[in-house]
């Protein structure tokens, strides 16, 4: 028994109702699947920094605690305030201290909070020296050859100039170390930065004075500060993007490369290098992946935002939940008024097809279907049916064009070789049947080389599918392809509209060779002796256009005729035979590189324009 569409949706409303569990499978199969698709992908990113890593040198370590500058994407505003550096980690965190040091470009910024309830500012009179009742804060920087102190103490909050000294000052210090003292209740900020070259390779003190009025207290910290690597740093923050976090850290827990967090994600730490595998916290996920090298072990961590699926996975399913009970009793009324007119519609769509076909089957008018006007689905399926209609009919105008057309180009051929070969059965003289037998071989030849133009056209499209592209200059090639036609076909005026420099398309060298071979045959074959034929090629950045102009007859393309379809005569037949094989060809090569082609008569002649030609 058939059953009619209308009792096909009525059925369908129960079965609405698997929706809900089917959902639930269907979240937890793609929570599943979606979470290792993520974790394998992050995999591989991390694992494409081992090359780096090869080449990655190891320094001899100074002695004492090693800091990390935190990436920043730009310089801090020396305020005494912290906002640029929230979500940073510290460096140094004690009960007196805390210290933040972040990299920008080729400097380091360094945030320092010192708890200290007595605050000492330096008195002006007595001068710069740092042996005096206030707070203070010194570095020291030691090397093989010189000590440098960097003493800052501020006479009230605000901007100030840290006092640079030392017995034999280095020529990469910078003197002049710009700084922000703010005091808040409990102690104070300071703000400073300096060059990367002045801290990097030197032992650090950092020693806080503390003067209180009863018994000065002097703090010392020793560190070296270990830049992140320059070339392992440039390739994680192009791998990251804008989305990824990347941190690569060697075996004595040192990092060497780091990016930024994006916001709202928390940043990666050295010590999330002890988890393995993949880790979801809250909407990212985070996976270390070990990796062994000839200077080192390392170990890789990549964080990103977790797939949609997987954050948002639990919600899904409770919105779904709710979301199917509301909308079932509605479902169940809206199906019963929908389903009628829906078969109401579809079987209107069926006549008006039918009232469209003859006896023959062919198109008895222009199809316009009723339903072709409205947005909905049937509306579409009508506008398509409408096309197909439309494209069947252009079609059948083209097979029948066919047979017309071979027969055309084959019969003078085949007329030529029947008449030579009667004649020669009954001819006596040589020399006559010398000529009969070199007429008839001109019209096999003739035979052949038709039959095989359009065995080469019906065969292009597939042959180019599997062809490679690759760059090549088209300026370059046009310009060859000009002095080779100008050789042998100098009755005809080749100007040429091309740049000097190169123009680069990604495509086939050879297969735009043909094509553009097929415009220029074509312009020359309609252009008459003495006429001009002009080449130019434009580069618009992103995309090449070319195109052809010549001087001759117009174009005459019968309505509903696509002028680049196989056997459309586009000119008049005075010049000869036509198979209309040329611009089918140009067609086809053109857009198997992006390319779109368009010809049009202009004034004088006409135009052959290729356009939308991609670029590497």
């Amino acid at each position: 028994m058939k059953l009619s569409l209308r009792i096909k949706l009525f059925l369908f409303v129960p079965v609405f109702a698997l929706v809900p569990w089917l959902g639930y499978q269907t979240f937890h199969k793609l929570q599943y699947f979606a979470t290792e698709a993520q974790s394998e992908a992050l995999r591989v990113l991390a694992q494409s920094i081992k090359p780096e890593l090869d080449l990655l040198a190891r320094s001899d370590k100074l002695p004492g605690l090693r800091l990390i500058p935190e990436p920043m994407r730009s310089a801090p505003f020396l305020d005494g305030f912290f906002d640029e550096w929230t979500g940073a980690p510290d460096a140094l965190n004690d009960d007196r201290i805390r210290l933040k040091i972040g990299q920008f470009d080729d400097r380091l910024a360094f945030a320092l909070e010192v708890r200290d309830l007595t605050r000492f500012y330096r008195e002006p009179l007595f001068g710069r020296s740092e042996a005096v009742p206030f707070d203070a804060v010194r570095l020291r920087l030691t090397d093989r050859s010189s000590v440098t102190d960097v003493v800052m103490a501020a006479e009230a909050s605000g901007a100030f100039d840290a006092v640079v000294s030392g017995q034999s000052i280095p020529l990469n210090i910078d003197t002049r170390v710009r700084a922000y003292w703010w005091e808040f209740f409990g102690g104070y900020r300071i703000e400073w930065e300096m060059p990367v070259s002045q801290i990097v390779g030197r032992q650090v003190d950092l020693i806080q004075f503390d003067h209180n009025w009863i018994e000065p207290i002097e703090r010392k910290y020793r560190f070296s500060v270990e830049p992140l690597n320059p070339r392992l740093q440039q390739l994680a923050r192009r791998l990251a993007g804008d989305t990824r976090q990347i941190l690569v850290i060697d075996s004595d827990g040192l990092v060497v490369a780091k990016t930024t967090a994006q916001e709202g994600m928390p940043s990666l730490l050295a010590s999330d290098a002890w988890e393995t595998g993949a880790v979801i916290t809250g909407q990212y996920m985070r996976v270390n992946v070990p990796i062994n090298t000839e200077t080192g072990s390392y170990a890789v961590l990549v964080a990103a935002p977790a797939s949609e699926i997987v954050g948002a996975a639990q919600q899904a399913l409770v919105t779904l939940a709710w979301q199917t009970l509301g909308v079932l009793g509605l479902l169940i009324l809206g199906l019963s008024v929908y389903s009628g007119r829906l078969a109401e519609r579809i079987t209107r769509l069926r006549r008006e097809l039918k009232s469209y076909l003859d006896t023959r089957g062919r198109f008895s008018s222009e199809p316009h279907l009723t339903d072709a006007q409205t947005s909905d689905e049937v509306g579409e399926l009508s506008r398509d049916v409408q096309q197909v209609l439309r494209d069947l009919a252009r079609y059948t105008a083209f097979l029948e064009r066919i047979p017309r057309t071979l027969r055309h180009e084959l019969s003078n051929p085949m007329s030529a070789v029947q008449t030579s070969l009667e004649l020669l059965s009954d001819e006596k003289d040589p020399e006559q049947q010398v000529r009969l037998r070199a007429t008839a071989e001109r019209g096999i030849q003739k035979l052949e080389s038709t039959l095989t133009k359009v065995t080469e056209a019906a065969s292009l499209e597939e042959a180019l599918r599997d062809e490679d592209q690759h760059g090549f200059d088209v300026a370059r090639v046009t310009r060859d392809a000009i002095v080779s036609i100008q050789r042998i076909v100098p009755e005809r005026q080749w100007l040429l509209d091309i740049p000097v420099e190169p123009v680069v398309i990604l495509g086939n060298d050879l297969r735009f060779e043909q094509m553009l071979d097929k415009l220029l045959d074509n312009a020359k074959d309609y252009t008459p002796s003495g006429g001009r034929i002009t080449i130019g090629i434009r580069d618009h950045i992103d995309t090449v256009g070319l195109w052809v102009q010549n001087e001759g007859p117009p174009l005459k393309i019968q309505d509903g005729v696509d002028a680049f379809q196989m056997f459309s005569g586009t000119r008049n037949d005075s010049t000869g035979s036509h198979l209309g094989l040329g611009l089918y060809v140009v067609r086809l090569i053109a857009e198997s590189m992006g390319g779109q082609v368009s010809i049009r008569n202009v004034d004088q002649g006409v135009r052959t324009e290729v356009t939308g030609l991609r670029v590497p």
